[in-house]
């Protein structure tokens, strides 16, 4: 049966099918497209995918180069990046040739990329402070963030209104100059 399948040819309209289905369009989709009637092309589709060896076997060849062709393995990458640098070197250009040694580097994991992110550490602030950031951030956010009325600080037991002006600056606090009403 393998010499019949060889000796067979596949029709014009089954190879464009099976170019478009290996491309990712659908059967049926791609039935219409390759000239089948828009009446029986569901059917068409399925079946020609389905029950003819040809084309299953033209859609897998046709699938298969796609793969290889999109394939970016770690050493074409490394070669790429190690071409570029030597391409960078010839030409004096330092800084590129730099700059693709440490991409060569990156992408076979010798330096590790760490990122610290701190935002307003709530455990080193007072209370207060958290006060007065949750009114900061409601002020800025044109009032979309709910907020209440006032808050007491168990520690000194004193209030902060929301309707009284936050300082910006906390640094005010510290020399004193804060008035408690």
């Amino acid at each position: 049966m393998e010499s019949n399948l060889k000796e067979k040819k596949l029709t014009p309209k089954q190879e464009k099918f099976c170019q478009l289905v290996a491309s990712g369009t659908s059967l049926k989709e791609a039935a219409v497209l390759a000239g089948y009637s828009n009446a029986n092309a569901g059917r068409a589709g399925a079946f020609l995918a389905n029950h003819e060896p040809l084309v299953q076997n033209r859609i897998q060849e046709l699938q298969n180069r796609g793969a290889a062709r999109a394939t970016l393995t770690l050493s074409k990458h490394l070669g790429n990046l190690e071409q570029l640098r030597d391409k960078a070197v010839s030409n004096n250009a330092f800084g590129a040739a730099v700059t693709a040694e440490v991409s060569r580097g990156k992408a076979a994991g010798l330096y590790i990329d760490r990122k610290e992110l701190t935002v307003n550490k709530t455990s080193d602030m007072t209370k207060l402070d958290i006060i007065k950031r949750i009114q900061q951030l409601h002020d800025q956010s044109g009032g979309i963030l709910p907020i209440a009325t006032s808050y007491t600080i168990d520690a000194s037991q004193e209030t902060v209104d929301s309707s009284t002006d936050v300082p910006e600056d906390t640094s005010e606090t510290d020399k004193g100059e804060e008035s408690n009403d």
